[in-house]
């Protein structure tokens, strides 16, 4: 719901989704730090972030899809901006969809995982940086694969 909401605030010229990015990440780390002042950020950390890792990158993602959207509205190029935001649209949706898979990830690890106190913090954190390499190949490496291969093709 989160990452829907950002991805749209980016309408109001990106600006909405500058703002509701900010409140989450104040949001996590007052979070996060109110565990620290209690001395459990270590616990904290290794349980949020099992799901965090993969939830956290989507939203910041979808930012980034809302963030396409304003822009394309802001500066049209030589566009109109009704087409410019139609284009910008078209490409957040496309980022919107991609992350489809990975709220699925995100939930399934929430409720099914994250939830299991007495798992050793070695395969909490096994989770973690397996989500994280995971969360790289899926937004990083692949994509730039695939555009490698479509230029490879079209020569």
């Amino acid at each position: 719901r989160v990452s829907f909401m950002v991805f749209a605030a980016g309408i109001v010229f990106s600006i909405g989704s500058g703002i509701l990015l900010f409140r989450n990440g104040v949001m996590l780390g007052s979070f996060q730090y109110f565990f620290h002042t209690k001395g459990l950020l270590l616990t904290s950390a290794l349980t949020i972030w099992i799901h965090g890792t993969i939830e956290i990158s989507s939203i910041i993602l979808a930012g980034g899809a809302g963030l396409i959207v304003g822009n394309s509205f802001l500066f049209p190029g030589t566009y109109s901006r009704l087409e410019s935001l139609k284009m910008g649209t078209i490409k957040g949706m496309k980022v919107i969809i991609g992350l489809i898979p990975l709220f699925i990830i995100a939930g399934f690890l929430e409720s099914f995982v994250t939830r299991l106190f007495e798992m050793p913090d070695i395969l909490k954190a096994l989770i973690i940086l397996s989500s994280l390499a995971f969360m790289v190949f899926y937004v990083i490496i692949y994509p730039n694969r695939l555009y490698k291969n479509a230029a490879v093709r079209k020569d």
